[in-house]
């Protein structure tokens, strides 16, 4: 009787750690925060890359849409803004700023638009960065690519 009853017990618990073992947890999020990595973009960016009107009062509002980005609409639609507001002049030439804004307002994943910024960036001539973003690059990028 005490045999049974332990078999019974231990098959139990085998029963219930495996049931537990195979149940599907939600699909965490993304570990990076979206919004910070566009805010260390736009930092890495000399404040003269910019025009006019991200100093009348463009900036304050991109930066307080930017740091509510969750999701790779959001994200497309930051990049879009972005470059509205980076001089024409700073872009190398054949890079096509039309055609990123207009991708990057119809994109719809986290990865495609982590893409497009990464795109915006290499677009970008290498006057328009500060002296620190070089040692920043690398990081930043390596967080992009956690984007999914």
């Amino acid at each position: 009787m005490k045999r049974s009853f332990l078999l019974l017990l231990v098959v139990t618990l085998l029963g219930t750690i495996t049931t537990q073992a195979q149940l599907k947890l939600p699909k965490a999020t993304s570990p990076v925060n979206v919004g910070n990595l566009l805010t260390q973009f736009t930092d890495g960016l000399k404040p003269t890359s910019f025009l006019d009107s991200w100093t009348g009062g463009g900036k304050t509002d991109w930066l307080s849409a930017a740091a509510k980005v969750t999701d790779g609409a959001g994200l497309g639609k930051s990049i879009s803004s972005l470059a509205g507001f980076i001089k024409p002049s700073l872009f190398k030439g054949g890079f096509n700023v039309a055609s990123l804004v207009k991708t990057a307002n119809t994109v719809k994943t986290l990865s495609s638009a982590a893409g497009l910024l990464k795109n915006l960036e290499g677009g970008l001539k290498p006057e328009a960065f500060t002296s620190a973003w070089s040692g920043q690059r690398s990081g930043w990028l390596n967080a992009l690519n956690l984007l999914k």
